[in-house]
């Protein structure tokens, strides 16, 4: 915005004029208001734009390195990171092909294959608030028999998982399935749905975005496929899970089961792991950029809105490198007083391939022998991934 200097020439040429006139006295302190305003205006409204850039390039930052590193170029180009991805990208296009071998190590990897259609892409469109139209790509894996009443289970990975590299957690799901009932009557039919902000076509303006697009996109699916039974977030994924439970406003649309595994209580508790110096910048950084995390408060959010308390259940391991202590969400006090929450805590023992392997491990590793409390949510022949399944799955003769 732009003041015309000859308009405060003309006021200063005629103020000795009106010096003896009451009234043109007045029209002159009119007009100097007038051209002050305007230059405070425009100075207010650069501030605005300056500040609102820099609040835009912290945010980007802070995206990039803590939320979507596979969307940051130079973390990407990274070697070691590129081939670790290929590894895994080869590993799950191996899983299907029935040329492959299959895995000893994957329980029913055979029966899967069998009971399974190969997996499908499918596109969710969201606009967002500004008008830009988002799409994320979901992977869809069902049972080859189709029927009604299907169950529809929900899977939202972490940090540098996507649809395509991430089938060691799936499948223990899968597998899961199969056994749910050792009677061997006939399964009804099942789908599973992969969803990763890491195929997301944009990159979120903030967190509150992500979750937004998370919401929106669970409400797509409640339309497209029917009523979701269980939904489990593990890692970053609770971050966007508990964001979008906050951002609820059709309850309805959401399944009453729902499991946060390793995830953190706020990024203001990881950020102190990284000691006082390094920690201290983590956290006004993030909120200066957009992407504070707090799960704990969101979830207490969504739990004090939903008219039927969901069955919430938050997993975790003792040694999880990622997330210790009172960064760990399994230790929240406040999630711990809420009655609608179960919370199982791990601690097998010290893994060879890494010291820091915790965070990771498949659901199925994790059993009843390795809990620091007694649980009757998970049977003593059961695994986590296979105890999330019977739970949630809605047949009278399996609860």
């Amino acid at each position: 915005m732009s003041v015309s200097i000859s308009s405060v020439d003309e006021i200063a040429f005629s103020s000795g004029e009106m010096s003896e006139n009451p009234s043109k006295l007045e029209g002159l302190a009119e007009k100097i208001r007038w051209v002050w305003g305007r230059l405070y205006d425009a100075s207010i409204g650069n501030l605005i734009k300056i500040a609102y850039v820099v609040r835009s390039a912290i945010g980007a930052a802070v995206r990039d390195v803590f939320f979507f590193p596979l969307k940051c170029g130079w973390i990407t180009n990274i070697q070691s990171v590129k081939d670790q991805l290929q590894i895994e990208e080869e590993y799950y296009r191996d899983f299907w092909d029935p040329a492959k071998a299959v895995d000893p190590n994957l329980e029913n990897h055979a029966k899967i294959r069998e009971a399974f259609a190969p997996p499908e892409d499918r596109s969710l469109s969201i606009r967002l608030n500004d008008g830009r139209i988002a799409e994320i790509t979901c992977r869809i894996v069902q049972t080859i028999e189709q029927g009604d009443n299907v169950y529809n289970f929900v899977q939202v990975p972490g940090i540098y998982s996507t649809i395509s590299n991430n089938i060691g957690t799936t499948h223990a799901y899968l597998s899961a399935y199969l056994n749910v009932n050792p009677e061997g009557t006939p399964l009804p039919p099942a789908r599973f749905i992969m969803i990763s902000l890491n195929n997301l076509n944009i990159k979120p303006a903030d967190l509150d975005e992500a979750g937004f697009i998370l919401s929106e996109s669970l409400k797509q699916m409640n339309a497209i496929f029917g009523r979701i039974n269980q939904i489990v977030a593990h890692s970053l994924g609770t971050v966007f899970l508990a964001n979008a439970l906050k951002q609820a406003d059709d309850f309805s649309t959401l399944p009453q089961h729902i499991c946060l595994d390793r995830g953190p209580t706020s990024l203001w508790e990881v950020s102190k792991k990284y000691g006082w110096g390094i920690g201290l910048l983590i956290y006004p950084i993030a909120k200066c950029g957009g992407w504070v995390a707090d799960v704990e408060e969101d979830l207490l959010t969504y739990c004090s809105k939903a008219e039927n308390k969901p069955a919430l259940l938050i997993t975790g391991v003792l040694q999880d490198h990622h997330f210790s202590g009172d960064a760990n969400l399994c230790f929240s006090k406040k999630i711990k007083a809420l009655e609608n929450a179960e919370i199982l805590i791990f601690d097998p023992p010290r893994q060879l391939v890494h010291q820091t392997a915790h965070h990771n491990l498949r659901p199925d590793f994790l059993n009843p022998r390795y809990l620091l409390e007694e649980s009757d949510f998970i049977q003593h022949s059961e695994n986590l991934a296979a105890a999330i399944i019977r739970r949630s799955f809605k047949r009278p003769c399996l609860n």
